[in-house]
């Protein structure tokens, strides 16, 4: 068994290609869950922050590795970790935003054509959830469960848009009933 070392010059391509293409990527993501999160009262996972810190632990990793077996390993540690932090983010913000949701389909005084509309859009939300969580899961890449967080973050713009033009006051008020009522289960 040879150890392979990697052309100090494809290493370096290699090292700033997965750089900018998923760490400064899934940083940016990571900031529009935050900003939403913010926003909305809800609360980001901590594993969120740690496996963002873990992928750039692999990440030295690479950049101090010669052998290319090593590289490889080490960059898809930091692929994975970054995936996982993107995946809990945007879990948070679409299960908070669900229950939002659910609390505005039960409030009487909101326009049943608004109640319509939050129906569709809280399916959608439930089934981008489901699709990240169970594509996380699978081996292969399904295209027909996969849901990009660009996909995500659409929806979730969707979604705000309509309740900040139709029942912001009513989006508040349910949203920071969540934000409390986990406050005080962690308390607990």
């Amino acid at each position: 068994m040879s150890l392979e070392r990697m052309h100090p010059a494809l290493k370096d391509q290699f090292c700033v290609q997965l750089y900018e293409n998923y760490i400064v990527e899934s940083s940016v993501k990571l900031m529009i869950y935050e900003e939403y999160a913010y926003t909305i009262h809800a609360k980001m996972p901590v594993s969120c922050y740690t496996n963002f810190r873990d992928a750039l632990f692999h990440f030295r990793k690479v950049v101090s590795s010669m052998e290319e077996n090593e590289i490889e390993r080490q960059a898809f540690a930091v692929k994975e970790h970054l995936s996982r932090a993107l995946t809990d983010a945007g879990s948070s913000i679409l299960y908070h935003l669900s229950s939002v949701a659910e609390a505005l389909l039960e409030d009487k005084e909101i326009d049943s054509n608004i109640i319509d509309q939050v129906r569709k859009c809280l399916h959608n939300l439930k089934n981008a959830n489901l699709r990240k969580r169970f594509s996380g899961m699978m081996i292969s890449s399904d295209e027909t469960t996969n849901i990009s967080h660009d996909e995500i973050i659409e929806l979730i713009d969707g979604f705000y848009q309509l309740v900040n033009a139709e029942c912001a006051n009513e989006f508040a008020e349910y949203s920071n009933e969540l934000c409390l009522s986990v406050q005080d289960e962690q308390d607990k």
